[in-house]
């Protein structure tokens, strides 16, 4: 999944802020950007990944914000998610069942 924020639409209500300050934050100027690793994403649509362990969070502030200003994108087909930020995953068998397997891991395989 990747974001990005339309500032032109953006209310300023730091809602996103509230839900997911890893990945959005509010400047001086009152409006919501996108993090990312040595600044903010100030163009619009030019989406950043988002962490496997964050898109919950980032469906939520997508959800919730006043001025509908955050976007969000599937991965392109044949995509990697980014999962740099997972240590000692488990690789989980195709042919297995995920019953049991916790909803917030649990992805497609393939």
């Amino acid at each position: 999944m990747r974001v990005w924020i339309d500032q032109d639409c953006c209310t300023g209500a730091g809602l996103c802020v509230d839900r997911c300050p890893d990945l959005f934050v509010v400047l001086d100027d009152g409006i919501g950007y996108v993090r990312e690793p040595g600044g903010v994403v100030a163009d619009p649509g030019r989406a950043i990944a988002v962490p496997i362990r964050r898109e919950d969070d980032v469906i939520d502030a997508a959800e919730h914000c006043p001025g509908e200003c955050i976007y969000l994108e599937a991965e392109p087909s044949g995509a990697e998610p980014d999962d740099a930020d997972v240590i000692d995953a488990d690789v989980v068998d195709s042919n297995r069942s995920l019953e049991g397997t916790s909803t917030a891991r649990r992805r497609p395989l393939g």
